[in-house]
C-alpha cells in the first residue's frame, strides 16, 4: 500500500468517526478513581520489643556488688576437706568440679547467658514482625492491583456535550488550527446526522478546510462561496426589496464608522441607496448601483462598454431624483462615502466573477456551505465582511429558511461591534438557528455577550494577559481550603528508678526466777534462768524502667476565595484546549476540554457524556 493510499484511509476512518455519534464540543479527560484504601491500610502490623528486665536485673546487682559468696566459700572449704581426705587425685576432680560450679553460677556468667536469650528473643520477634509485615504488604498490594486492574477497563474519554442545549454558542479567544479542530468535532455529528451547517469564515485563515476534507471523505455536499467575487454581478433584486437592500447598506457601512458617530447618516444612507434602487429598471448590481451613485452626485460617463452600465431612461429617472435628496453639503458628503464604498464592490478587469446564489439557499438539508471573505484591498475586504455579515441577518430576518434548518458559524467577527452580534444572536434565536461565534479577543464590547441568554460560552487559549483575566472573572471564583501550615512534635519520655533497702534487728531476752517454799520435811530453795538472742538481716533491690513515646501531627487549613480557574491556565492552554461555562439543569458548570478529532483513535473511548452517567 502506498502512502497516499494509506493517507486516504486514515482519513475515511477518521472521518467516519468524526461524523458518527452525538453532538460534541471535544473530549474531557476523566482520570479513574484512585483504589480506595484497604480496611488494614492504616493497621500495620507492629512491632513488640522483648522484654529486658532480666538483663536489668543482673546489671544491678553487678553494679550492686550484691553477690552471694557465702556459698562459694563452703564450696571451697569442701574442695579441702576432700583434698585432705581423699588423696590428691579425688581432691583434684573435686576442686575442679567446684570452680566449674562457681564460674557457671558467677554474677558475670548469668548475666551474659541472660543477654543471650534477650538477643535471641529479639530475633525471633524481628522475624515474625517481618513475616506479619509483609503480609500485611501482600494483602494491600493485592488489593490496589485488583483495583488498578479494574480502571484499566474504564473509559477516560468522555463527549462534551452542552447539557443546556443553548441557542448560541460565543467562543473566544483560540487560534486558527483550534478552530479548525472545533469545528471538525462539532460539525461532524451535525452534517452526519443530517443537518445543514453555513460557516462564515471572516479569518482568511480558512479555518473550516478541515471540516470540508472530512466531509469529502463522507460524501457529503460542500458548496464554497468566495467573495467577494461572488456578490459582484448577483441580482440583489432577488433578495432585497429596495427598502430592505438600502437598510442593510446602511448597516453595514454604518458599522464602520466610529461609536458615537450622528445617527442621522444612517438616514440619509438608507435615503441615497433606496432612492437608486427603486429607479433600477434591471438587475440591481453592485456595478449598477454605483454607477446610480455617480448620477446622483453628477459624475456619471456615459459608456455603454462600462460593467454595470445604465440605459437612458435610468439616468434620467435617478436625475429628476437629486433633488428630492438635497443638495445639502452634509447629503453630499455622505453620498459620495457611500458611492465610494459601493465602488469597492464593482469588479476589476482582472477579477474572476463566480456564483454565488441567494444566501438563502445556503442551507442545503445535510449540507456544508462555507463562505470565504478575501482579497488584498482591507478596505474592500473589510466592506465585504460586513455586507456579507448583515445579507445573512437579513436572510434570518426574513426567515427566508425554514425554522430549525441548521447552524450557523460566523468565525473572526470581532471587528463588526457588539450590536451587529447582538442582532445576529436575537434573529438565529428566533428563526430557531443554532448560532456559534468564534472571537479572537474578549474585549471590552464583547465581554458583555458572554453569558447571554440561552447561551453557553466557550474560552479557548488567551493570549492576552487582560483577556485571560477577564476570562477568569467570567467563569467565577471559588472558595478553597488550602494548608498553610504543617506542624509534627515528637516526644520520648524515658524513666529508670532503683531501689536498695537493708534492714538488721538482734534481740536478747534475760528471763530468771526464784522459788522458796517451807513444810514439815523442811525447808527448800530453787532459781532459774534463762537467756535467748535472736538475729535476723533481711536486703531487697528493685529496678523499674519506663518508656513513653507521643507523637502528634497538625494541620492548619485556610479558606480562600480565588479563582476557578487561574487566568495563567488560560495562557497555556494547549491549542485544541478549551474550557466550557454553562448553567445546565443541575448547575453551573465549568469543564476542561479538548476538541482534537485525533482524539477519536484513542483507546477507552466513551459513546456517552459523563454527565448522562451520573
Amino acid at each position: 500500500m502506498s502512502a497516499a493510499e494509506s493517507e486516504t484511509d486514515a482519513g475515511a476512518e477518521l472521518a467516519l468517526r468524526v461524523f458518527t455519534g452525538d453532538e460534541r464540543w471535544g473530549w474531557e479527560f476523566v482520570q479513574p478513581p484512585a483504589p480506595p484504601a484497604h480496611r488494614d491500610a492504616h493497621n500495620p502490623p507492629a512491632y513488640t520489643e522483648p522484654s529486658g528486665a532480666e538483663v536489668r536485673a543482673m546489671e544491678e546487682r553487678a553494679m550492686a556488688g550484691t553477690r552471694n559468696n557465702g556459698s562459694g566459700c563452703l564450696l571451697l572449704l569442701v574442695g579441702v576437706v576432700a583434698f585432705i581426705a581423699g588423696g590428691a587425685a579425688v581432691g583434684a576432680v573435686v576442686v575442679a568440679v567446684l570452680v566449674v560450679v562457681l564460674i557457671a553460677n558467677s554474677p558475670s556468667a548469668r548475666l551474659r547467658a541472660a543477654r543471650s536469650r534477650l538477643e535471641a528473643a529479639r530475633a525471633h520477634a524481628r522475624r515474625d514482625y517481618e513475616q506479619r509485615w509483609r503480609a500485611w504488604q501482600s494483602r494491600i498490594d493485592a488489593h490496589r492491583a485488583e483495583h488498578l486492574r479494574h480502571n484499566e477497563t474504564l473509559d477516560t474519554w468522555f463527549p462534551l456535550s452542552l447539557a443546556s442545549r443553548p441557542s448560541r454558542v460565543d467562543v473566544f479567544g483560540g487560534t486558527g488550527n483550534g478552530w479548525a479542530s472545533l469545528l471538525a468535532t462539532v460539525g461532524g455529528p451535525l452534517l452526519g446526522g443530517g443537518q445543514s451547517l453555513v460557516v462564515l469564515d471572516l479569518t482568511q485563515q480558512a479555518v473550516a478546510l478541515e471540516l470540508a476534507g472530512l466531509a469529502a471523505h463522507r460524501d457529503i455536499a460542500v458548496t464554497h462561496v468566495p467573495l467577494p467575487g461572488a456578490l459582484l454581478n448577483v441580482d440583489l433584486r432577488e433578495e432585497f426589496t429596495p427598502e430592505q437592500l438600502a437598510e442593510t447598506m446602511a448597516e453595514a457601512v454604518g458599522t464602520m464608522r466610529p461609536p458615537g458617530a450622528d445617527a442621522d447618516l444612517h438616514t440619509i444612507d438608507v435615503d441615497v441607496v433606496r432612492t437608486v434602487a427603486e429607479r433600477l429598471e434591471g438587475p440591481v448590481t453592485f456595478p449598477r448601483l454605483a454607477a446610480g451613485l455617480r448620477v446622483l452626485l453628477r459624475v456619471y460617463d456615459v459608456d455603454p462598454e462600462i460593467p454595470g452600465a445604465l440605459s437612458p431612461s435610468e439616468v434620467e429617472s435617478i436625475t429628476r431624483a437629486i433633488d428630492l435628496l438635497g443638495q445639502g453639503e452634509r447629503v453630499q458628503n455622505e453620498l459620495r462615502y457611500v458611492r465610494a464604498q459601493t465602488e469597492l464592490l464593482t469588479p476589476r478587469r482582472e477579477e474572476a466573477v463566480v456564483p454565488g446564489g441567494r444566501a438563502a439557499d445556503w442551507w442545503r438539508s445535510a449540507g456544508l456551505t462555507v463562505v470565504t471573505t478575501e482579497d488584498s484591498v482591507r478596505r474592500r475586504k473589510d466592506l465585504t465582511d460586513r455586507f456579507v455579515f448583515f445579507r445573512l441577518l437579513h436572510v434570518l430576518r426574513t426567515r427566508a429558511m425554514p425554522h430549525g434548518s441548521g447552524t450557523l458559524v460566523v468565525a473572526g467577527a470581532d471587528h463588526l461591534g457588539r450590536d451587529a452580534l447582538e442582532s445576529m444572536a436575537r434573529e438565529a434565536r428566533t428563526a430557531g438557528i443554532r448560532l456559534v461565534f468564534l472571537l479572537e479577543h474578549l474585549r471590552e464590547g464583547t465581554v458583555q455577550m458572554a453569558g447571554g441568554s440561552d447561551s453557553a460560552t466557550v474560552f479557548m487559549r488567551m493570549g492576552n494577559g487582560e483577556e485571560a483575566k477577564a476570562a477568569a472573572q467570567f467563569i467565577g471564583q471559588e472558595h478553597r481550603f488550602l494548608v498553610n501550615q504543617l506542624t509534627r512534635q515528637i516526644g520520648e519520655t524515658f524513666t529508670e528508678g532503683r531501689g536498695s533497702s537493708y534492714s538488721f534487728q538482734r534481740g536478747v531476752s534475760d528471763t530468771g526466777g526464784f522459788n522458796r517454799g517451807g513444810g514439815m520435811s523442811g525447808r527448800t530453795w530453787g532459781s532459774s534462768r534463762s537467756v535467748s538472742t535472736s538475729l535476723s538481716r533481711s536486703w531487697q533491690d528493685s529496678t523499674n524502667t519506663s518508656t513513653a513515646r507521643s507523637t502528634t501531627n497538625g494541620e492548619n487549613l485556610s479558606r480562600v476565595y480565588e479563582f476557578a480557574v487561574e487566568p495563567t491556565q488560560l495562557q497555556a492552554l494547549p491549542v485544541t484546549g478549551l474550557v466550557l461555562v454553562e448553567a445546565g439543569p443541575s448547575g453551573r458548570r465549568v469543564v476542561f476540554g479538548d476538541c482534537n478529532p485525533g482524539i477519536n483513535f484513542l483507546p477507552r473511548l466513551s459513546a456517552l457524556p459523563r454527565v448522562s452517567l451520573t
